[in-house]
């Protein structure tokens, strides 16, 4: 690398990191549908790193670029610029959202507990009564957690904290996580935390005794639909399903059914097959579901922004040191 080293950010709002070495310009927000402005192409060219969430159509002509940083967990985005081919590292934002995904987490299997929206729905009717619901409680409940990141890792530090019994599903072997981006204090960076463990597709075991199931993996093409009809009959009929991840995860058809012959509780739902949302989705009308609008991530959170910026200067430092960055997508998971 030269002396100086030119990097482009384009997410409004994330502080412009100041890094030894580097010369970073912020730029407008990049759309992923027109080619960049004139006004920035020259530095295009030039640059060899960039943070934002979206490539431009023409992100062809970034001939320097050798490493996107993302402020965003999510990287399908992506496909159709050959990053992979091109020789492109990508490094996403994990890490940034885990403390309000977890705590939406918590927030829902507590909802969910108690039947808060019949609370809130007796509560509009001006009614007073105490069915046993109500005062139920989640200390001693069973959580599932498929997906050992930073998000589930958070999820089962705040449900420890809580007093459930936790079991993870992950496809790699649990211990210390040093490449993953995590706000201090948080999650369970070293892999130390008391949990049940299980390989990833043991199915039978992991799922059996569950009150709920919560999925914390990302999107490709190895987990569209993990969850379908065979992993849905194998929990109990009082057990719920959150999904703050991906709503491709679980196969629609599944999932309907099951919660419209009572199969499965109830579910939790933050992110979705079609968003956003229109009235008439059918997703509105699954029975006994907490619809939220794909906010878990709380990106208009105070916190979200310094923490892309601090993540993006640590890897900026990293870049121009050699050494591994924090949180970069295998390529092998990377769309083409």
């Amino acid at each position: 690398m030269s002396d100086t080293a030119l990097a482009l950010s384009a997410i409004p709002g994330v502080p412009v990191p100041s890094v030894p070495g580097w010369e970073v310009v912020q730029i407008p927000p990049i759309s992923p549908a027109e080619p960049l402005p004139a006004a920035v192409a020259e530095q295009a060219a030039r640059a060899t790193v960039v943070l934002s969430d979206v490539a431009p159509a023409d992100s062809n002509a970034m001939t320097s670029l050798r490493w996107w940083q993302l402020g965003s967990a999510g990287y399908t985005q992506l496909a159709g610029h050959r990053f992979p081919e091109r020789g492109v590292r990508v490094s996403n934002a994990s890490g940034v959202n885990d403390i309000p995904i977890a705590e939406w987490c918590l927030l829902m299997m507590l909802s969910l507990e108690r039947d808060l929206p019949a609370i809130l729905a007796q509560s509009d009717r001006r009614e007073y009564q105490r069915p046993q619901l109500f005062q139920s409680e989640l200390r001693g409940r069973r959580v599932g957690i498929v997906g050992y990141g930073g998000i589930g890792r958070e999820v089962a530090r705040l449900a420890t904290a809580f007093g459930l019994d936790v079991s993870v599903m992950n496809r790699s072997p649990i211990g210390p996580a040093p490449l993953r981006f995590a706000p201090a204090g948080t999650g369970d960076p070293d892999g130390t935390l008391e949990v049940h463990r299980y390989p990833m597709g043991d199915w039978a075991p992991f799922l059996a005794d569950l009150d709920y199931l919560v999925l914390t993996v990302a999107l490709n093409s190895a987990t569209r639909s993990l969850i379908g009809a065979a992993q849905l009959k194998l929990l109990p009929r009082t057990a719920f399903l959150l999904n703050p991840a991906r709503g491709a995860l679980v196969d629609e058809r599944a999932l309907t059914d099951a919660l419209e012959s009572g199969e499965l509780a109830g579910a939790a739902l933050d992110s979705h097959y079609r968003e956003p949302l229109q009235p008439d989705d059918a997703t509105w009308s699954l029975p006994r579901t907490i619809i939220t609008p794909h906010v878990s991530g709380s990106t208009g959170s105070p916190q979200y922004l310094p923490r892309v910026g601090e993540l993006f200067a640590s890897n900026l430092a990293r870049f121009r040191d050699g050494r591994p960055l924090l949180n970069q997508v295998p390529p092998g998971d990377l769309p083409n």
